[in-house]
């Protein structure tokens, strides 16, 4: 059985995660498998963990039972 391995860029990963955002409070990365229908490879996983912070502001936590990286909005800071 042949693998399909795709590296996503920049442009494929926001919508994306734009989509999840708006249809859950936290997403992961089997969420964007699901939606995208593709397998993730290490570096389509770091790319998004990349845009989800940097560009998304999200935080990410390890959720301890699943091992699995949970995607959330910040909390916004109080003043």
């Amino acid at each position: 059985m042949k693998k399909l391995i795709t590296n996503l860029t920049r442009t494929d990963v926001s919508p994306l995660i734009l989509r999840l955002k708006g249809e859950k409070q936290a997403f992961t990365f089997e969420d964007i498998e699901k939606e995208s229908g593709i397998k993730l490879t290490s570096a389509d996983k770091f790319l998004i963990r990349s845009v989800a912070e940097k560009k998304f502001k999200m935080q990410v936590v390890c959720e301890a039972p699943e091992n699995q990286l949970k995607f959330f909005p910040k909390a916004k800071e109080l003043s």
